[in-house]
């Protein structure tokens, strides 16, 4: 502003006060040179004085408040590395500049820069601190530089709040920073929670005891076992949502002892052949003790959907899988799904296997319900229900198991199943895989116009921009398609969505070649 570092005359404030008093037309000029020679208008006193009360007083204000601790100079700025590409740089103020629209981007951008070992400019960091708490790779680019602007600032450092603030603040903030104590030290955070936990209110205690998640081992076991018999519903619901994740807790074991009272494989021999297995089901009871454990029908068993049927289905949901060891998990899930209650039973099997991800029970699920749906097992319908359980069972398996799997079905042109399969499966896909899924849609496309329109609809395209491998092939594959697309006038829709997905997978490209 052309101040200069010179200092105001201690009278120049008063003398700026006692101007605008007198009024414009009398005020005396400004001394030619000095801080305030910017300042000056000839030929509009009304300026002059409006200028010099702006000017004289930031000089003024300036400091005003502060103890002398606050005039300290701060340490110099550390930065995290050397400082991105100016390409990349350019591409992250598009991305801040554009919003909430594009934070998956801008997330992906952080991640890039992470990995390359270097921050985001200094001028960005304002506009990126708000990212801070949602981004976690923003803490990797900018944090050691954010806590100084903060600092600088006369702010609060946006870190991990330190173990004794869990006691303090709102419901929301106190959940928060007993989380982060729960990752730091479980142990300790449990024992501190135990400490005073009969004091909280209720919406806290259930906020608290979903917050031993991180960091849950078997020693939380007694702890979550006393919730059970909490007086709100909200913790009673949180202790039984953790404790089925311990596989030995006496919760684990009364479900284990329950599973195998309502479900049992019965097996004859018959002379010079094969024995032969049956699912024997005992439909459970309403109970004080189920009900204590989660297990209690919802409305719509009540009215008539099956009572006991559901309670069946929670409890083999609930249960380890440990408890039906006797036999090979593949023997369990064909008779399950055999049985005249196909629909609980294997739905509970089904939600255990999803929740301790055990890697045989995984496979003979995601096998067995192949091998049904290529009718090769007797006595189960191929159908679209049947479909679908196997999508969710391959979905199971590990990322590459899942590519593995469905490349077998894009080699063996299965157009239907390739469609059901994409639509789940893992958030990113490899580069290998992505070029044949992008071949098989360039080989989809040049078929029936039937294809074109299962193509289209909404849940096959959308996602695949932010799951295909982004390269220049790739790249370049999708534009390819959309370029024989945009000659058909009855592909219009389905143009509209390859359209998108070149764009996607050509931004993230250039994202990356920015940070080469």
């Amino acid at each position: 502003m052309g101040l200069g570092t010179e200092a105001v005359p201690g009278s120049a404030w008063e003398s700026a006060i006692a101007a605008a008093l007198i009024g414009a037309e009398r005020a005396p000029p400004v001394p030619p040179g000095g801080p305030l020679a910017d300042f000056a208008f000839d030929d509009d006193t009304g300026a002059r004085l409006l200028s010099q009360l702006a000017a004289n007083g930031v000089h003024h204000l300036a400091g005003a408040g502060r103890s002398a601790e606050a005039l300290v100079p701060l340490s110099p700025r550390a930065g995290s590395g050397p400082e991105c590409p100016p390409a990349a740089a350019t591409r992250l103020t598009l991305l801040l500049a554009a919003g909430a629209g594009e934070r998956a981007r801008l997330k992906e951008w952080c991640d890039l820069a992470a990995a390359a070992g270097v921050r985001a400019p200094v001028w960005l960091l304002p506009a990126l601190a708000p990212f801070r708490r949602d981004v976690p790779s923003v803490e990797a680019i900018a944090g050691p530089e954010l806590d100084w602007l903060a600092r600088a600032c006369g702010g609060a450092e946006d870190t991990v709040p330190p173990a004794a603030d869990w006691m303090d603040g709102s419901e929301n903030e106190r959940a928060a920073a007993f989380t982060a104590f729960r990752q730091r030290d479980p142990g300790a955070a449990r024992a501190a929670l135990e400490a005073g936990f009969k004091a909280e209110k209720a919406s806290m205690r259930e906020a608290l005891v979903r917050a031993l998640q991180v960091g849950l081992s078997e020693n939380d076991e007694p702890f979550l076992e006393a919730c059970l018999d909490d007086r709100a519903g909200g913790v009673r619901e949180a202790a039984q949502r953790l404790l089925p994740l311990l596989q030995g807790s006496r919760y684990a074991a009364r479900m284990a002892e329950r599973a195998r009272a309502a479900l049992s494989i019965e097996s004859k021999s018959r002379f010079l052949r094969s024995a032969t297995h049956s699912l024997v089901v005992t439909l459970p009871e309403e109970s004080p003790d189920l009900a204590r454990d989660g297990v209690a029908p919802n409305s719509w068993e009540r009215s008539g959907g099956g009572t006991r049927a559901g309670l069946l289905c929670a409890i083999l949901a609930r249960a380890p899988l440990s408890a039906f060891s006797d036999h090979p998990p593949r023997l369990w899930i064909e008779l399950a799904l055999r049985s005249e209650w196909a629909e609980p039973v294997f739905d509970g099997l089904l939600s255990a296997t999803r929740r301790t991800l055990d890697p045989d029970w995984t496979r003979a699920t995601a096998d067995l319900l192949a091998d049904a749906y290529a009718e090769k097992v007797s006595g189960i319908r191929r159908t679209d229900q049947l479909l679908g359980l196997w999508v969710r069972a391959v979905e199971f398996l590990p990322a590459a198991e899942w590519e593995d799997r469905v490349g077998d079905l894009i080699r063996a042109r299965k157009i239907e199943l390739v469609l059901a399969m994409i639509a789940e499966g893992p958030e990113a896909f490899s580069q290998s895989f992505s070029d044949a899924l992008l071949d098989w849609l360039a080989f989809v496309t040049r078929g029936s116009a039937a294809l074109r329109r299962d193509l289209a609809k909404p849940w096959v395209i959308e996602r695949l921009g932010e799951r295909l491998w982004p390269s220049e092939n790739a790249a370049a594959a999708a534009s390819a398609i959309l370029a024989r697309l945009s000659e058909d006038a009855d592909d219009t829709r389905l143009s509209a969505k390859f359209a998108r997905l070149a764009e996607t997978i050509e931004l993230r490209t250039a994202m990356r070649r920015e940070f080469a």
